[in-house]
């Protein structure tokens, strides 16, 4: 058997990509971030804490969808924490999967970011049932 037999030639490279839903939640905005925060894809992000910025709210990224978070990831969230004290709102991590927690306490950033878990839907559209 040929060494190289065992590796193809060509490798196929998985799609990076990321998804972002901001939703007006009353007294703050939701980023629900899905996907993986590399460097690839950290831009997409900035964007949208810039824009939702200008409505002086304060902002929780959902992070329980992210599979994936590398040093490009962390330094976007810290620059989301930078731009939100500058705008002087609240700056809320919400419910990190367990791979971005922990890189974030790798990190040793666990006591810099305020970080919550939810009991559900922060964000629900309907109001809950009467009664």
């Amino acid at each position: 058997m040929k060494a190289n037999a065992l590796w193809p030639l060509t490798q196929r490279r998985r799609k990076i990509e990321l998804e972002t839903e901001v939703s007006e939640c009353g007294t703050f905005h939701m980023i629900s971030v899905r996907g993986r925060l590399t460097i690839d894809t950290t831009p997409e992000l900035l964007a949208e804490f810039r824009r939702v910025m200008r409505d002086d709210q304060d902002i929780k990224v959902d992070l329980q969808q992210v599979e994936y978070l590398d040093s490009s990831g962390i330094s976007v969230l810290i620059q989301g924490l930078k731009l939100a004290q500058d705008h002087s709102v609240g700056y809320t991590l919400l419910d990190p999967s367990p791979k971005v927690q922990a890189v974030i306490e790798l990190s040793q950033l666990h006591d810099f970011f305020q970080i919550e878990t939810s009991a559900g839907d922060l964000c629900a559209g309907d109001p809950p049932p009467a009664g």
